[in-house]
C-alpha cells in the first residue's frame, strides 16, 4: 500500500471518529435556552443532575445522553438546559445551586437525575418518569405528543 493511500485512510478514519464524537449542546443560562428555543421553535429539556457524584446521573449520561439516537433527536428537536450540581460539596449561595433550587421547586422535581420537558417558553409539558438510564424509556416519553 502506498504511503499516500495509507495517510488518506488514517485521515478519513479520524474525521469519521470526530463526527461520531459530537456532543449535545448544553446551555447553562435559562434566558439563553428560552431565547434559542423560541428562535428555533424547539422544546426545552431541563436536565437536573449531579454528573460527578450521583451514580444514577452517571449512568444516564453514559446510556442516554451520550447515545447517538438521543443526540440526533436532541439536535433536531430540543434545546437542552443543564443544571449540574458539582461534587466536592455544595456551595449554597452559588449560582448553580440557586438555579437548581429554583427549577427543582418550580417544576416539582424530587430526584436526581430529573428530565423535565417544556414548551419553548418554559411551560411544563411533563417530567419524565421511570428509569432515566434506559434510552427506550426516555425516548418514548420525549417523542410522545
Amino acid at each position: 500500500m502506498k504511503l499516500k493511500t495509507l495517510i488518506n485512510i488514517i485521515v478519513l478514519l479520524f474525521l469519521i471518529q470526530i463526527g461520531n464524537a459530537q456532543e449535545v449542546e448544553m446551555i447553562t443560562e435559562w434566558k439563553e435556552a428560552k431565547e434559542l428555543a423560541e428562535k428555533e421553535n424547539k422544546q426545552i429539556l431541563i436536565i437536573l443532575t449531579g454528573s460527578e457524584w450521583c451514580a444514577p446521573c452517571k449512568k444516564m449520561d453514559k446510556k442516554v445522553i451520550e447515545n447517538p439516537e438521543f443526540k440526533k433527536y436532541a439536535e433536531e428537536n430540543l434545546i437542552v438546559f443543564l443544571i449540574d450540581l458539582p461534587g466536592g460539596g455544595l456551595v449554597i449561595n452559588s449560582k448553580v445551586y440557586q438555579d437548581y433550587e429554583k427549577f427543582k421547586n418550580k417544576y416539582e422535581s424530587i430526584a436526581l437525575p430529573s428530565l423535565i420537558l417544556t414548551e419553548n417558553d418554559g411551560t411544563k409539558i411533563r417530567t419524565l418518569k421511570g428509569k432515566m438510564f434506559r434510552l427506550e424509556n426516555v425516548m418514548k416519553q420525549l417523542e410522545f405528543e
